[in-house]
């Protein structure tokens, strides 16, 4: 599992004053904020009997342990021991990891890997966010599947007649021409479609011709961006974060630029993208326990294209290598 990379352990609203528990990319990390508000993580063990840190509660800005109330500082070291006399007679070795945190655009982004990141290895920054004429809303969910299958199932235009009922297709309706190409961060897909106001969405939203980009930005971000005519456009964030190889957090982050509809698609984002993502959801977790059941094994065709190249690209970045530069168009029914 990926661990030398950035991923959302949390929106920043829910670190609040106790402390929270997180796995990112098989790391226990335990949450907390300090006396100032700032948000640190620790590797989630006390050093004294092995155990969660995250169980216990926030004393003055440290970390204390639930077991003997060995309280923790930011930086992971172990600064107060109830039962001993002297202060100064904490042992060296009383510390567990503190791990890099950035809070950032309402996130709190951890880096859980041994390497330290890269100065030019940053967080995603979202766009639009606070910026003039757009909107944004926010979801999260818990999927029992991997980080490779709900990529795919978040790019994947095919099912979506199919799992989405209308709301985005009917299935198998209509012919696509895609291009797939890869870029120096992921994979982009630009998908021309034939028939582009068939679904309940698209009738409300679409006032001229509609564009369609999906795009996989390593390690494990798809953003998948509609063009509604001039000057119309929404564009929607799904952030996965692996906790174990078959457990991943989403953080759904969706911007719109509508004019004199932001007001409406700021009422009806929260409920139909619920909607959408349980729907998502639903079947990314019967997937994830056939799966774990019966191990996983995939017959492919070129309408999978796209989803070959990400998995081939997210393997590629993570050994340090730049993907192979290619190309190809794919014309299939969705």
């Amino acid at each position: 599992m990926l661990q030398d990379a950035w991923y959302i352990a949390a929106e920043a609203r829910e670190l609040k004053h106790k402390p929270l528990s997180r796995t990112i990319a098989g790391v226990p990390v335990a949450l907390f904020r300090d006396a100032e508000g700032r948000a640190s993580a620790l590797f989630d063990r006390c050093p004294h009997r092995n155990v969660q840190l995250s169980g216990g509660r926030v004393v003055a800005g440290k970390l204390q342990c639930p077991y003997h109330g060995w309280e923790f500082n930011s930086q992971g070291q172990c600064v107060r021991v109830p039962a001993l006399e002297d202060q100064s007679r904490i042992p060296k070795g009383a510390c567990t990891r503190a791990l890099p945190l950035l809070e950032q655009q309402g996130y709190l982004w951890i880096w859980p890997g041994d390497r330290t990141p890269r100065p030019n290895e940053n967080p995603f920054s979202l766009p639009h966010v606070d910026e003039s004429g757009w909107g944004y809303g926010r979801l999260q969910s818990y999927i029992r599947n991997s980080v490779d299958n709900i990529v795919e199932n978040f790019i994947d235009n095919p099912h979506t007649g199919y799992v989405h009922g209308g709301l985005f297709r009917s299935a198998a309706s209509h012919w696509s021409n895609t291009e797939v190409s890869t870029a120096d961060d992921g994979v982009i897909i630009d998908i021309d479609e034939e028939n582009q106001a068939d679904s309940l969405l698209a009738r409300l939203l679409v006032k001229g011709e509609v564009t369609h980009q999906d795009r996989f930005i390593y390690p494990s971000i798809v953003q998948v961006d509609y063009g509604f005519g001039p000057e119309r456009k929404i564009i929607g964030y799904q952030i996965c974060t692996p906790e174990e190889k078959l457990s991943t957090r989403i953080y759904v982050h969706v911007c719109w630029h509508m004019g004199i509809l932001n007001p409406l698609v700021k009422l009806l984002m929260p409920p139909i993208g619920r909607v959408i993502l349980n729907q998502d959801v639903g079947i990314l977790e019967n997937q994830g326990k056939m799966i774990e059941r019966y191990g996983e094994s995939f017959t492919s065709v070129e309408a999978d294209t796209a989803n070959l190249w990400i998995k081939a690209t997210r393997q590629r970045l993570a050994r340090g290598e730049k993907p192979t530069s290619r190309k190809r168009s794919v014309r299939f029914k969705v």
